[in-house]
């Protein structure tokens, strides 16, 4: 499935990304942290330019969290990389094609069993968008396989409540290698200010005991870990 007509990007690179290429050309393993609205996806779409011209017969898995991130990269791939459609495989609940494609969409609960198996046949990498959230001990399963290539890219890769991030991120996915936050996005103009206001409510009396309901089971599940 897919040909080998030559895909180009539709949109020049920004600075940040060009810096954060060089970085990840290296070694070809990395994890990119990325401001939500940065260009997240199109750094990613360079970076498989880059392994395709040394693995001109490779294979890309890439791992997303949701069906709405699923939609919104076949439409980048096409659009913005200009990947024939036919060139695109999409895995996840609703849809299993028969055999790999060129570029394989997975949601991440369907490429716990069939990413690694895109590895067995074909030289591969393996990008994994918002990458946080494939830490766990079920989601990390998205992340075997022996890729010749791989990327994470996320705006919040680091995990704050525990240590998955170099437990498990690193090992598989390579070391953080570049950031590119909201005050250097902010200074570029690659997004636009804004102000975040808090409004605060009371709850009701039953929002009330089910926020306590909810609070005591996380104390006891924290305990149990």
């Amino acid at each position: 499935m897919g040909e080998t007509k030559a895909w180009s990007l539709s949109k020049p690179p920004r600075s940040w990304q060009s810096s954060a290429l060089e970085a990840w050309k290296a070694t070809f393993h990395g994890i990119v942290s990325v401001v939500t609205g940065g260009g997240k996806t199109i750094f990613a779409q360079m970076c498989m330019q880059i392994f395709r011209e040394s693995y001109p017969k490779g294979r890309f898995v890439i791992v997303v969290p949701t069906h709405a991130l699923l939609d919104q990269w076949y439409v980048s791939l096409c659009e913005d990389l200009r990947v024939p459609n036919n060139s695109i495989a999409l895995f996840s609940g609703e849809s299993r094609p028969s055999d790999f494609a060129v570029v394989n969409l997975m949601v991440i609960n369907t490429a716990r069993t069939y990413a690694s198996k895109v590895s067995d046949k074909y030289d591969t990498m393996l990008v994994v968008d918002e990458c946080h959230r494939a830490a766990s001990a079920s989601n990390s399963l998205a992340l075997r396989g022996n890729h010749k290539a791989t990327l994470g890219i996320s705006a919040t890769p680091e995990r704050e409540y525990d240590n998955l991030f170099n437990s498990v991120l690193v090992p598989r996915l390579g070391p953080a290698l570049f950031q590119y936050d909201y005050n250097q996005a902010l200074r570029d103009g690659v997004i636009v200010p804004f102000d975040l206001v808090n409004v605060s409510t009371d709850m009701t009396s039953s929002e009330q005991q089910k926020y306590d309901d909810a609070t005591a089971d996380i104390a006891r599940a924290v305990q149990r870990v």
